[in-house]
């Protein structure tokens, strides 16, 4: 009976992410981001950004319960690979907002865009659709 019920559950719940368009700029640490600067080498998330989805939709899907709606959320990928400034700049409720960000904080590292060779800072926009 319990099966029953956590797949059903789980059934009205299930998430659904179209990842339209990832935007990526650069940012120098003493400038604003630059909008058309295009990278050598993109970041990129290990194993792909279909292996993130996999890294934090479950643990999104766990979290609380939340209405339908889109949500984007945008980070800076630093040189070492870490992520800094998580933030919301479109999101469903506060709390739940709140608990993204927290689980993207927790990503593992990335592989750091690239310009002439050198690693720096990307500002990544990812935007996700929550059924």
């Amino acid at each position: 009976m319990k099966k029953i019920l956590f797949t059903i559950a789980f059934a009205l719940f299930v998430v659904t992410i179209n990842a339209q368009e990832v935007q990526q700029e650069t940012i120098h640490s003493t400038e604003k981001p630059a909008k058309s600067k295009r990278l050598q080498s993109a970041p990129e998330y290990p194993g792909g950004i279909k292996e993130f989805y996999n890294f934090i939709m479950p643990k999104i899907q766990r979290s609380m319960s939340y209405s339908p709606g889109h949500m984007i959320v945008t980070f800076i990928i630093e040189p070492d690979g870490s992520l800094s400034n998580i933030k919301t700049e479109k999101g469903i409720t506060e709390k739940f907002d709140e608990r993204v960000r927290e689980i993207i904080s927790k990503s593992p590292k990335w592989k750091p865009g690239q310009q002439e060779g050198k690693p720096l800072r990307v500002l990544y926009r990812l935007p996700l659709r929550l059924n």
